[in-house]
């Protein structure tokens, strides 16, 4: 038998195994021993044991049928009253099983919960121990420089692999709210990462179907509330990504503002199919979609709703829905408000300040959206139609508007805009599709969602990156750090993420080797402890780290989600608890508590001199912009950066041998290459090379200028290396 049916029978809280049609018992729980219960391997009746022994169970484990239901039997079980169940179980193999519980005789509610609880908690380690490979995986691949269309695969299995670990978290907090176990933190929120979080993710599914997907909260809310990110984050999460995955055409909009002194209401309205009266019921019920048959369009585990409704009801609010069919759907999330006692500091002036923006939307819900997004930046929105605008432009230097730069239609309308507004004018484009391959070219044009600082960028004219470099952490400062893992793909991929935040780590495989390298003579700073593995589990191999004496700070990593983790590892004297799935990012946070800082440099010791000179990163956007192919620009400098030493020795030989035909040839090509990627200190020393490579120029001039060469191809050797580590993520203005 294979895991899921050791999962089941652990996942019982009183005796329980799975039996065949001859009742052997093949797979049997640790509570199952005892009373005369026949162990794994024995037959049932082949015990003098009083319950599951006698004859009678045999029988009806051999003659039951797969249309059969339960059968309950009563009798005396460890000296008390007790029922023994006997279900029928499909198998893989073809072959009739048998699982047979043991419970008292009237199982009260908390035993079924409980069993609920622990199963799902079980069935969710199961699930996510092959998930925690693909996540560190693909964040490992996301951390790499990559061509644009591959960085665009490798994004989209990270998506769909979080989606996965989602949907496990999902079902283990929707058993935690049925039996209680649900905790709630209090805590600052901050409201818009929270909303802009929520949309960015969905922005290919929105991009596709060319719908707009626009986020913003009041100006006048607090920029932080108390409550639990987590559980809105998760509220959020199945609302709006419900909405647009129902909404074919359109627009979705998430907004947040004051309900009362007391409360604040999130609304998430979409131009979707809209939904019926009986319907609006069964949507909050777990697994139900309004099309519930096999021809139903949309995937789906029918759980977004319900536990958001759950979520909902256990942070001290409510949700309420308003649709009709064929109108859309309008989802009003009220929560209690108070206000985070810290608000973070509001820079003065706001960055858009005396700007007065006119804003073409296509509905009162994305111009307020839209409205509020600008109000927050300082800016004064002006409603707006587009045909105004062409007419004339009402008092207002920028004209923001929505539209779809796949349509040629949009082209010309662009063109008029700006014609509109002069050569002191702005114009900015929100497309609902995505304008890296649309025909729109000559306004700035931004992507939906929008998130508050892009728009302000785009409209200050400020550059904010393209898509494709690797998506970076930065490296922590030095350290030593030991995982315990026994499974082999866990400990490699964790491996090369730890040395990839610049820290040192040694693998075991089990807790007795972890705990003899931590008592041992190595030092470490911190351990990633598996709680699972043979022999000595995570547990067991802390205490014996504590009782030899060390302090040494352990972490425990657990793909389980069992009630209780937690507890359990602080009491065995761990200092934290991680749950896999684990990202970079989530990684890094954890180990730099306890990671050693670089050590400043002593008083007195002179550093490196900084380097002033080196390519200007503003030409390599430009370049970028131009092709529209960070890709091709990223190996065009990688190029560069391998055939650099080449060429300096190339200059250096040359010199050498007095070759001056040599030696401008070099410096020619050295200085075009550099010219093209901006490196301008660089492509000047190259000239000055090629213009006095000549018979009349002293040995002594020349080596001097060479050597400028090499002064200035450390500097751009150094600012291209940090061009191609750079985070340069999102769609900037005007880079498509």
């Amino acid at each position: 038998m294979g895991f899921a049916a050791r999962t089941l029978v652990e996942a019982y809280p009183g005796p329980a195994a799975i039996v065949d049609r001859d009742g052997c018992v093949l797979v049997a729980n640790g509570r199952w021993s005892g009373a005369g219960r026949p162990p794994e391997g024995t037959a049932l009746g082949a015990a003098p044991g009083p319950c599951p022994g006698h004859a009678q169970l045999a029988e009806v484990v051999r003659d039951m049928t797969p249309a059969a239901g339960p059968a309950v039997l009563a009798c005396q079980c460890d000296g008390a009253a007790s029922a023994v169940r006997v279900t029928h179980l499909e198998s893989d193999c073809g072959a009739p099983r048998r699982l047979v519980t043991v419970t008292a005789a009237e199982p009260g509610p908390d035993a079924a919960g409980h069993a609920k609880s622990q199963f799902l908690a079980l069935l969710g380690h199961e699930i996510r121990t092959p998930v925690t490979t693909v996540v560190a995986t693909v964040d490992l691949l996301r951390a790499q420089p990559l061509p644009q269309d591959v960085r665009e695969v490798v994004d989209s299995v990270h998506r769909s692999v979080h989606a996965l670990k989602a949907l496990t978290d999902d079902l283990l907090d929707l058993a935690r709210l049925e039996t209680g176990n649900l905790t709630v933190d209090h805590e600052p929120v901050p409201l818009r990462a929270v909303l802009e979080g929520i949309v960015e993710p969905l922005q290919q599914q929105a991009r596709r179907k060319g719908i707009l997907l626009l986020a913003a909260p009041a100006p006048d809310l607090p920029a932080a509330v108390l409550g639990d990110a987590g559980r809105l984050r998760q509220v959020l999460t199945g609302v709006v990504g419900n909405a647009v995955k129902f909404t074919e055409a359109g627009e979705v909009i998430v907004t947040a503002a004051r309900d009362g002194d007391d409360a604040y209401v999130i609304t998430v309205s979409d131009t979707g199919p809209g939904i019926s009266g009986p319907d609006r019921e069964r949507i909050f019920a777990p697994f139900v979609q309004a099309d519930s048959s096999a021809a139903r369009r949309h995937e789906g585990a029918g759980l977004g709703l319900a536990l958001a409704a759950r979520l909902v009801a256990a942070l001290g609010g409510r949700i309420d829905v308003h649709s009709e069919p064929g109108q859309g759907s309008q989802f009003a999330i009220r929560l209690p408000l108070e206000a985070a006692p810290q608000q973070p500091e509001v820079t003065a002036p706001l960055p858009l300040t005396r700007r007065r923006v006119a804003v073409v939307a296509p509905s009162p819900r994305s111009l307020l959206a839209l409205s509020w997004l600008l109000t927050s930046a300082g800016a004064e929105p002006v409603e707006a139609r587009l045909e105004d605008v062409v007419r004339h432009v009402p008092q207002a230097d920028t004209v923001l508007w929505c539209d779809d730069s796949h349509d040629p239609e949009a082209v010309r309308r662009a063109d008029a805009v700006i014609e509109a507004l002069g050569p002191t004018g702005r114009a900015l484009m929100i497309s609902t599709t995505d304008p890296r391959t649309g025909i729109v070219r000559k306004p700035g044009v931004l992507t939906a969602p929008l998130v508050l600082s892009r728009l302000v960028a785009a409209l200050n004219l400020e550059r904010t990156g393209v898509r494709g470099a690797p998506i970076t952490v930065p490296a922590l400062g030095g350290g030593r750090v030991l995982l315990a893992e026994d499974n082999d793909v866990n400990r490699t991929v964790f491996r090369r993420m730890i040395q990839l935040l610049g820290v040192e780590c040694d693998t075991v495989a089990d807790g007795a080797a972890a705990a003899a390298a931590v008592l041992g003579d190595t030092p470490y700073d911190v351990v990633l402890m598996d709680l699972q593995m043979p022999g000595t589990d995570g547990l067991e191999a802390t205490r014996r780290i504590r009782a030899g004496g060390s302090g040494t700070p352990i972490l425990a990593l657990t793909a389980t989600a069992l009630h209780g983790d937690r507890e359990r590892c602080l009491a065995a004297g761990m200092n934290g608890h991680l749950s896999k799935p684990i990202t970079l990012p989530e990684l890094r946070a954890a180990l730099e508590p306890y990671l050693s800082e670089e050590e400043p440099e002593e008083p007195g010791e002179p550093g490196p001199e900084p380097v002033a000179d080196g390519p200007d990163l503003s030409k390599l956007r430009d370049l970028e912009a131009q092709l529209e192919d960070r890709a091709l620009v990223v190996t065009t400098v990688n190029t560069f950066l391998s055939q650099l030493d080449g060429r300096r020795t190339a200059l250096a030989e040359a010199l050498r041998k007095q070759d001056h035909d040599a030696l401008r040839a070099t410096a020619h090509t050295l200085k075009s290459s550099s010219a093209l990627l901006g490196a301008d200190p660089l492509a000047e020393a190259c000239a000055q090379v090629e213009r006095s490579a000549t018979a009349e120029t002293s040995e002594q001039e020349l080596s001097a200028l060479v050597a400028g060469v090499e002064n200035a191809v450390a500097g751009a050797v150094k600012v291209m290396a940090g061009y191609l580590a750079s985070d340069e993520r999102g769609d900037g203005a005007g880079t498509r």
